[in-house]
């Protein structure tokens, strides 16, 4: 067997199984996310909308990212007529979920920065009423700038990757993918990250990021922030890559190792949707906390709601005896 063959056989399996293990982790980690940063007692902290927001990216890249992956590794694809508009479609869906996430972590590491700053008016925009404000602008601003998709994409499908239509869309989505998703919103989480980090130092007499909720919080970001950082990343190294690389002559074998490297890169992109929930499970006692109290007060609802059935029944049955003599 070629080493060409087994890059091929590789990048098969790679595209079959690692979609539906993002599929599975990511569904369970994001659902238990909305519904815990939904709770009381998280929601009324602007953090939490940002980490809300991010989940419900989240479901977007991985319903249209993945699970399109998956089908296509099985040949189960759309009939040729309709194949223009499934790529235009998933191809936005994906990206404006991947970008949508992505940019509400840069707005959670603002609002850390802005809750951990010296000045008033700079802590004033740390509230839950302007972190919706921002999460509504976020989603509109992402939509625009990817609505080009649906001109830019047509329905060659290749390897379960669609393509853009000609080589300037080519170039200009992969500029539009570096500024908006894979280079710049990494590069602003660890300067807002580095910030905050500064802001805390220095002025810890203001005792703003004494509260144990804030810093967990905190905490749980920076964590997200260290891992979205790794698994977009190389895309940034693959596109500029591809950029500089774009008219030179290349062998086959480069050829399918770009793009094994290329599927690649997206993959762990994608994975990064499915990783929140167990980082923060880890990192944040606060989450914890709530998660545990999710767990406890269902389980208290299906033992109590039984018991209480039991004795309304017992108690009737007692009632009839009692009228019967």
């Amino acid at each position: 067997m070629s080493s060409l063959t087994m890059i091929q056989i590789v990048q098969g399996q790679l595209v079959r199984y690692l979609p539906l293990f993002t599929t599975i982790v990511g569904t369970i980690g994001n659902t238990l996310n909305c519904i815990i940063f939904s709770r009381r007692s998280l929601r009324r902290n602007s953090c939490s909308i940002y980490f809300f927001a991010s989940s419900i990216g989240n479901f977007f890249a991985i319903y249209f990212g993945c699970v399109t992956r998956i089908l296509g590794s099985y040949s189960i694809n759309p009939p040729l007529t309709q194949m223009a508009l499934y790529c235009k479609t998933k191809t936005f869906l994906t990206y404006i979920g991947l970008a949508g996430s992505a940019w509400f972590i840069v707005g959670a590491c603002a609002d850390r920065y802005a809750s951990s700053a010296s000045t008033v008016r700079i802590r004033s925009f740390s509230q839950v009423k302007n972190a919706r404000r921002a999460v509504v602008l976020i989603a509109i601003l992402v939509i625009l700038v990817y609505f080009q998709m649906n001109f830019c994409f047509d329905g060659n499908v290749q390897s379960a990757n669609c393509y853009p239509a000609t080589p300037f869309c080519n170039t200009w989505n992969d500029f539009n993918l570096l500024v908006t998703f894979s280079l710049f919103p990494p590069i602003l989480m660890l300067m807002l990250g580095w910030m905050t980090i500064r802001n805390v130092r220095v002025g810890q007499h203001l005792r703003r990021e004494s509260n144990f909720k804030d810093r967990q919080l905190t905490a749980m970001l920076f964590i997200q922030v260290i891992c979205t950082g790794i698994l977009t990343l190389p895309i940034s190294v693959q596109k500029i890559y591809s950029e500089m690389t774009l008219h030179q002559n290349k062998t086959v074998a480069a050829q399918q190792i770009e793009s094994f490297f290329a599927t690649f890169v997206v993959l762990l992109a994608l994975l990064n949707t499915s990783t929140s929930f167990y980082l923060f499970t880890l990192t944040g006692k606060v989450f914890r906390k709530e998660l545990k109290q999710l767990f406890c007060t269902k389980l208290r609802q299906t033992t109590v709601e039984p018991t209480a059935t039991l004795m309304k029944m017992t108690n009737r049955k007692s009632v009839f005896q009692i009228e019967k003599h």
